[in-house]
């Protein structure tokens, strides 16, 4: 009896031992398994963190030179659209428009005396016109008259005398004749025309709209909501025409730049769903939407020289490496906090937590 319970204790004991070894290897093949399904699952599900966030700059500067007055802005502040973003001193082209409007009255008012002038002058040459008319009805009528006193005189019915006078008529409309004619056309050839008055209007109201252009370009706007940053100036400061004076960051849109392997391209389409993590906080999925795919990015391996043939390495690397070209990933409404220029990112696409 006592070897029986001998023999069961020491089977027992052999039991026990057992389990602690059927344990372990039980949790080596989940381990196995979950890390097979890993795996697999990272192979059929694209991502990717070599992302950052972006969004588009204004490089803001005065379309016109001169002196800072007003600044009202700082360092990182959210600037709204339509905000008044700094001023230069107007003093210099409120004057120019003030010349400007005054030589646009001038103008215009030589082009009004400039066009009694050529009514006048036209007037004139009408009246030339008249005289030509009435020195050649004369001519022809001093001519019709000679000719009916010539048989006359032949057979003694008028004296001699009355046909002299009237040759002399003739030659007198003949000279008439020929003094109106010169007249009428020193007269058209003094028709003046007003085009060179009315293009010196059309010049001088050009110069009123560019005064006045450069007058309201004293004061630069927010063309967009966004985020003062790289401010470096003063009131005070003398800058020139199109100077960068800051940046502001339009935070009305903002994109993620997402590298993927080219051997991923195929499986990234336009208009797929993305999950995005901002590195400020992991924990906090943004959901966007794939705008574009690169189709360029710059090679070390190229050399660019002005020759007409390729040049070619003389070695190959044995290991390839799979070149990224950047995907753009258009971000929907993402909080405020988490997005930032050049912040780090974690892209995933058609799948995560934005995209169920």
């Amino acid at each position: 009896m006592a070897l029986l319970d001998g023999a069961l204790t020491m089977e027992a004991r052999g039991v026990n031992q057992r389990k602690p070894l059927g344990i372990l290897i039980a949790l080596l093949i989940v381990g196995a398994a979950v890390g097979l399904a890993v795996k697999v699952a990272s192979r059929t599900k694209l991502s990717t963190d070599d992302a950052s966030i972006d969004a588009e700059v204004i490089h803001v500067a005065s379309a016109v030179g001169g002196r800072i007055i007003e600044l009202p802005i700082h360092e990182n502040e959210l600037i709204h659209r339509g905000d008044l973003l700094l001023r230069i001193d107007p003093v210099p082209y409120q004057t120019n428009v003030a010349a400007a409007e005054a030589q646009l009255a001038l103008s215009r008012a030589t082009l009004e005396s400039k066009r009694r002038l050529v009514s006048a002058q036209r007037s004139n040459a009408e009246i030339a016109s008249e005289q030509t008319r009435r020195a050649q009805t004369n001519l022809e009528l001093s001519m019709r008259t000679e000719e009916r006193l010539k048989p006359l005189t032949a057979k003694g019915y008028v004296p001699k005398q009355q046909l002299d006078q009237a040759g002399v008529a003739t030659q007198n409309a003949t000279s008439s004749l020929t003094e109106a004619k010169e007249q009428e056309t020193a007269a058209h050839h003094l028709v003046d025309d007003v085009a060179a008055a009315e293009a010196a209007v059309r010049a001088a109201a050009a110069a009123l709209t560019n005064a006045r252009r450069a007058l309201e370009d004293t004061e630069v706007r927010a063309p967009h909501e966004g985020r003062i940053v790289g401010l470096s100036v003063s009131t005070g400061e003398m800058v020139i025409p199109s100077q960068s004076l800051f940046t502001l960051i339009n935070t009305e849109e903002w994109f993620v730049s997402a590298n993927f392997r080219e051997i991923d391209l195929k499986r990234v389409k336009q208009g797929d769903c993305v999950t995005v993590y901002s590195m400020i906080d992991r924990h906090a999925p943004m959901k966007g939407i794939v705008d574009s795919i690169g189709f360029g990015v710059l090679s070390e391996d190229r050399i660019n020289v002005p020759r007409s043939v390729p040049y070619v390495e003389p070695s190959l690397n044995w290991v390839r490496v799979a070149q990224r070209f950047p995907v753009r990933i258009h971000l929907q409404e993402p909080p405020e906090q988490l997005v930032r220029i050049g912040a780090s990112a974690i892209a995933e696409v058609d799948h995560g937590t934005a995209c169920r």
